[in-house]
């Protein structure tokens, strides 16, 4: 894979991200839930102009909507069915909460319709780390690296 773009900031995350998905209809989120879960209502807020779905792991099965609300994106029903763009969040990747790899790719085949487009999205380079970009064909993986500290009141 090489690399095409940089950016900084969530603004910047959330544009490249609707930059590639720019073409897609319908985009599926699989994830771990719970961990991975307000990754895909934050990215599908910013693509709230399309279908999205959130993919529990990899149980096509029981994909739900991602709903725009009041109150945000929240998970509608199940409404499992082929996209234009899977993204695969970065939890999928990580050992002891992540998934098999073989039940990745077999998500894959059924998810993703023939011309679509398999995107990784993940932090601190999860899926190289893993040795993903080995075992799937990806079509894009947006990653970003997470810095931060704390303050605190001196006493």
């Amino acid at each position: 894979m090489e690399k095409v773009k940089d950016f900084r900031g969530i603004k910047g995350h959330l544009g490249v991200f609707r930059e590639e998905t720019a073409k897609a209809a319908r985009i599926g989120f699989a994830g771990v839930p719970g961990v991975c879960t307000p990754f895909a209502q934050l990215f599908a807020y910013a693509v709230r102009d399309k279908e999205n779905l959130f993919i529990p792991s990899t149980d096509f099965e029981r994909a739900r909507t991602l709903a725009l609300t009041d109150y945000g994106v929240e998970l509608g029903e199940v409404n499992p069915g082929r996209v234009d763009v899977l993204v695969l969040l970065g939890g999928l990747s990580m050992p002891g909460i992540g998934s098999d790899i073989g039940d990745v790719k077999e998500l894959v085949g059924k998810a993703l319709k023939d011309e679509g487009k398999l995107m990784g999205l993940c932090y601190m380079d999860m899926f190289r780390k893993a040795g993903w970009y080995d075992l799937l064909d990806f079509d894009c993986v947006i990653n970003a690296d997470i810095e931060g500290f704390v303050l605190r009141k001196q006493e």
